[in-house]
């Protein structure tokens, strides 16, 4: 199991970020690479999407994989200013989970989103490695950090 943490500031109020992240249809555009997305009901939708490995990765066990791709269910919960979304899935055969919990909050008109994420990514990690899935991780977490901004801090 991996942790991952941060908090995310966006020049924006509260209520629209909460809006935003509880909807599976506004929150499934920042994701990267999303190749499917089927929204199954106000709080679930499932997503397949890939991974894409730096080519120095791309040796031993998975020097011929240039991306792995990765479909998972999510459901979503939300409690006063907190949001939770707890995904399971697979990736080249093996089961994937991850646990997100986000928690925001409000200082001038301005929105923070403290988030946590716990990953179970089993048996991809140890192909890869932990600093080689903490890489791509952090990687994906800019690419999702980085859209969210966009989308929520324009008028």
């Amino acid at each position: 199991m991996t942790n991952m943490n941060g908090r995310i500031e966006l020049n924006a109020p509260k209520s629209k970020v909460l809006a935003f992240i509880t909807d599976p249809d506004q929150f499934s555009t920042c994701l990267p690479n999303v190749q499917e997305f089927e929204k199954k009901s106000p709080q679930e939708f499932t997503a397949k999407f890939k991974v894409e490995l730096p080519a120095d990765m791309r040796k031993g066990l998975l020097a011929n994989l240039a991306n792995v791709g990765i479909k998972m269910n999510f459901k979503s919960e939300v409690a006063g200013d907190s949001v939770s979304i707890h995904g399971e899935g697979r990736s080249m055969g093996m089961k994937v989970s991850i646990d997100l919990k986000m928690a925001v909050s409000e200082a001038a008109g301005k929105a923070g989103i403290d988030w946590n994420a716990d990953v179970n990514a089993g048996m991809i990690l140890k192909l890869m490695g932990e600093d080689n899935f903490k890489k791509v991780a952090d990687e994906i977490i800019g690419q999702l950090v980085s859209s969210v901004k966009a989308k929520l801090e324009t008028a």
